[in-house]
């Protein structure tokens, strides 16, 4: 591959499409091939059209977004993270389908010298060793070749390498849905086989047998990946390698044992064409996927792959593990499981678990919708709790779920009427998926009905162990009217007597009397909790740092969207149900606002402070704190880009401010004019596109000899595959401030 223009940095090449005019021609297929193109047949004027357009679709394939990547803990030594990097990556269209992938990477410790001091640096790397990201644009080297991919470069190419081009041939496949009663995914009545056709109805795939319809046999052949319908123009080509896109889901990474150094890894990852894929870590072939019986109606439509005005959802929300190593050996073995669970977003109302402990035999284990559910955008999140209740398992292990979302709110205006669906917080239990309490609005037999729940909860709940006994003990959740919640867990109380909460701040249009727009704040995140000392007071403050915008309508403009960081001053207290239905609730004129200001003074009378967003600017990811420092991402869309929804467009912008007053995170400070202070506590990111939550991630050495400094190599902060220096250099020691995953 040449370089077209030495001028820009990186590589820019000449991808060649090219159509064989009634005649197969070796020559142009190779050309093609090389430089990365497509290589098309058309007979008559209709055929060349279709080519035509299908090139022009692939183009506008190119452009991508990114998920945050999926890094796991080191389960050898579980103050670090393994350096393996698995992202998953799609391609924008407007068809049915939309193109995905999962690839693998890595964070490699670079060793340099500076002023003749060896420095290391943690970098995303490629295959070749090399680093995979260009800073100047956040996404990939063209030359960059994940892992797993043969042939030559993928860099941003969604359609190249990766997961997708190593799917088993269409025979070879193990591809399951929930047929029947047997919950064992791998039984023969739940196979999607030719062979098991007679096991389903033209109905379970969306079909009428009509004409021009495929048969079950068909449907069936090419949800395996046989290229039924000739899609490549090709009929020497029998195999279609091809994977939905993950659009909003994260995959889970699953260590089963191995060693630190040559982990044994599986990675679930969901798509919007309905399929959970399990694949090997190591090499990226899929040991199986899943498909629910209910997302098979959607078949019909992928497989002609029309035009679509609207986005095709199959699983959309994030993929939890669940995973219980007894002794901490970091080894699945004796009485250990894994769980992984997850929702549809707007793919459905409903959650399923699944039974991995045995990878290669996956068990369903529940399938529930919850009371009043909205869409199932909510995160799960696993804790413990201390419930007196029959029928909780032996390790008290429950999942936690707000309501889900209502796409009432797809419309600008603040509702007028209470939510339809989504108001709501449910506990259930994690191996039966039985709700064991739910709250819920005024009236609707929940065991808490609070009169103010009168809005979804799609956002994943943070659930805290705030005495470090190994059981919950505090919950915060968010709406989608700009409500906060605080929710209190009394220890080995019955459901009726478990939980007491309420609002604790109202930052939105909710409980205003006339709101408008300006005023129609709504929260898409969830509370970001946090411990800290405020030294000024001398006393300690849980911080709930929270940033508003209107996610489902990024181009929308019409809010003046804000960062807030509100106090906790009940650290440890557990508040009655008579104290939140009195509680002091915070609104913006008990904030302090710090934009265009630096060393603002929070006094005790005060309930924290807010920062306004310059004009267009909106919060649409969760926020993190990190060593007293909070880092969020803001967007300003390109308005301009609106009609085509061009996902590379508009500017990221990643913010590093205190805790303790929202000032910048510089060397500066005392010296800062404060005209400059919202300048500096923003940078601008390269990538385009709605970018992720930003994580903290701590590398495990590369040497299994190393010694001292050297088994610790330096954090590393990254949004998306846009990694930089968070600013500290102390590694973590592990509290029972919060826990995920059963130990």
């Amino acid at each position: 591959l040449v370089d077209s223009n030495t001028v820009n940095t990186g590589v820019q090449n000449v991808t060649t499409h090219t159509i064989g005019f009634t005649i197969d021609l070796p020559l142009l297929r190779e050309t093609a091939l090389a430089s990365g193109g497509q290589y098309f047949l058309a007979d008559d004027v209709e055929t060349l059209t279709v080519a035509l357009l299908q090139i022009l679709a692939n183009i506008n394939d190119r452009s991508l977004s990114f998920a945050a990547p999926a890094v796991s803990v080191n389960t050898f030594n579980r103050t670090q993270n393994l350096n393996d990097m698995y992202l998953t990556m799609f391609g924008a269209r407007s068809r049915a389908h939309w193109p995905g992938n999962l690839k693998k990477y890595k964070i490699s410790n670079i060793s340099t010298v500076v002023n003749g001091t060896p420095v290391i640096t943690p970098t995303i790397t490629d295959v070749n060793g090399s680093p995979a990201v260009d800073p100047a644009t956040g996404f990939f080297y063209d030359t960059a070749r994940s892992y797993w991919t043969t042939g030559g470069a993928d860099g941003n190419d969604v359609r190249l390498g990766g997961a997708a081009n190593r799917l088993l041939v269409p025979t070879s496949r193990n591809l399951y849905t929930n047929n029947g009663a047997d919950d064992t995914l791998s039984a023969g009545s739940n196979a999607l086989t030719p062979s098991n056709v007679a096991a389903f109805q033209l109905s379970d795939f969306g079909l009428t047998g009509s004409t021009g319809e495929p048969t079950l046999d068909q449907m069936i052949r090419w949800m395996r990946g046989e290229d039924v319908r000739d899609e490549d123009g090709n009929a020497a080509t029998t195999v279609r390698k091809a994977m939905g896109d993950p659009l909003h889901s994260t995959p889970a990474v699953v260590v089963y044992g191995g060693t630190a150094q040559n982990p044994d890894l599986t990675v679930y990852t969901a798509t919007n064409d309905g399929y959970l894929h399990a694949v090997n870590g190591a090499n990226g072939d899929e040991l199986w996927s899943f498909v629910p019986k209910d997302l098979l109606s959607n078949m019909t439509r992928l497989y002609f792959d029309s035009a679509a005005q609207y986005k095709q959802y199959g699983i959309d929300g994030n993929v939890v593990p669940v995973i219980k190593d007894e002794n901490n050996n970091g080894i699945i073995d004796g009485n250990d499981f894994v769980y992984i669970i997850f929702g549809r977003r707007r793919g459905g109302d409903n959650y399923m678990a699944i039974n991995v402990t045995n990878r290669n035999a996956p068990e369903l284990l529940w399938d529930v919708t919850l009371t009043n559910a909205g869409q199932s955008w909510s995160t799960p999140v696993v804790a413990r709790m201390d419930i007196n209740v029959g029928g909780l398992n032996a390790d008290k292990a429950v999942v936690v779920i707000g309501g889900g979302y209502d796409s009432v709110h797809d419309t600008r205006e603040h509702p007028s009427a209470p939510d339809a669906s989504g108001a709501g917080l449910h506990i259930l239990d994690l191996v039966s998926g039985a709700t064991l309490w739910r709250a819920g609005p005024g009236g609707s037999g929940a065991n808490l009905e609070l009169a103010k729940m009168t809005r979804a909860l799609p956002n994943e709940t943070r659930v805290v162990d705030a005495s470090g006994d190994g059981y919950a003990d505090r919950m915060y959740a968010s709406d989608l009217g700009g409500q906060i919640w605080r929710f209190d867990i009394t220890k080995g109380a019955t459901p009726s007597q478990l939980v007491a909460g309420g609002v604790i701040a109202r930052l939105g249009a909710e409980g205003l009397v006339s709101p408008g727009d300006e005023d129609t704040r709504r929260f898409y995140n969830a509370p970001d909790v946090s411990l800290f000392t405020d030294n000024i007071q001398d006393r300690r403050f849980i911080a709930i740092s929270i940033g508003s915008g209107y996610r489902e309508h990024p181009f929308d403009l019409s809010a003046r969207d804000r960062f807030y960081s509100i106090r906790d001053k009940d650290i440890f207290k557990q508040l009655s149900q008579t104290e939140y239905d009195n509680y002091d609730i915070t609104t913006e004129a008990d904030l302090i606002e710090v934009a265009g200001q630096k060393q603002v003074t929070i006094g005790p009378n005060d309930h924290g402070w807010m920062f306004t967003l310059p004009a267009n600017e909106k919060v649409l990811a969760d926020s993190l704190t990190f060593d007293d420092s909070v880092l969020f991402v803001s967007f300003t869309p390109d308005s301009s880009s609106a009609v085509t929804c061009n996902v590379g467009q508009g500017t990221n912008f990643l913010y590093r401010v205190n805790v303790n007053n929202g000032d910048p995170i510089v060397n500066n400070l005392d010296a800062l004019d404060p005209n400059d202070a919202d300048d500096a506590r923003r940078e601008q990111l390269q990538q385009g596109g709605i970018a992720p939550t930003p994580a903290i991630l701590f590398p495990s050495s590369d040497d299994p000899d190393c010694e001292g400094a050297a088994c610790a190599p330096p954090p590393l902060g990254c949004v998306g595959v846009e990694c930089f220096d968070p600013g500290f250099v102390n590694n973590p020691v592990r509290t029972l401030w919060t826990q995920d995953g059963i130990e």
